[in-house]
């Protein structure tokens, strides 16, 4: 056995004794930093168990393949997301604050949880597969009841316009949001400038208030 597979060796080992929801986490840990470095695509169930210090057959006990894990990170992310949103934003009553809140929450999340969003985003354009794709619609799903309901809350308060929809108004919202974080990796120059993100929600709520 020569020093490398002695240090392989060694490695499972340590990890051996992790119980099973350490392990999982472990897991989707190591995963997401490949979807990430490599993309789904590049990324195998091999790669991922050398990451974690594991062999194939103990990845395999808890994601009966790639495509599971996958999946599994998505909806980690997107519970992670819309949990971070709602209980930033719970204590706020006025209906117009706390959708400057969440809009202004989306964006930021787009720069402190870049990573997240890159591995949602890259992969809509590396993969056909419906099960992803639903993963994906459904944290979009989710967001849109979110922004619809306090839409609807501030609709009956007098804050935004009784004619609107509040489903059409909440993917206006999401479609601006999505539009700026997919533009993000550009470096559009306008980024940069301190006041951008709150002129930007200023300008999205404009078209909702009466």
């Amino acid at each position: 056995m020569d020093a490398t597979q002695k240090s392989r060796g060694a490695k499972i080992k340590s990890t051996s004794r992790m119980c099973k929801a350490d392990r999982k986490r472990q897991l989707m840990r190591h995963a997401k930093q490949l979807f990430v470095t490599l993309g789904y695509q590049q990324t195998t169930t091999e790669k991922i168990a050398q990451a974690a210090g594991v062999t194939e057959p103990v990845l395999y006990r808890h994601f009966h393949s790639k495509k599971k894990l996958f999946l599994e990170v998505l909806d980690d992310i997107r519970l992670a997301t819309i949990h971070r949103w709602q209980t930033d934003t719970a204590r706020i009553e006025d209906p117009l604050k706390r959708l400057h809140a969440i809009v202004d929450l989306y964006i930021g999340s787009t720069r402190e949880h870049a990573l997240d969003f890159h591995i949602m985003h890259r992969s809509l354009v590396e993969t056909n597969d419906d099960d992803i794709a639903d993963c994906l619609k459904t944290f979009y799903l989710d967001s849109e009841k979110m922004l619809a309901q306090v839409i609807r809350e501030g609709q009956q308060s007098g804050a935004f316009r009784k004619g609107l929809d509040p489903r059409v108004g909440a993917w206006e919202l999401i479609r601006t949001a999505l539009g700026y974080t997919l533009t993000l990796p550009l470096g559009i120059p306008i980024y940069n400038e301190r006041d951008y993100v709150p002129r930007a929600i200023e300008c999205m709520l404009k078209c909702l208030q009466t």
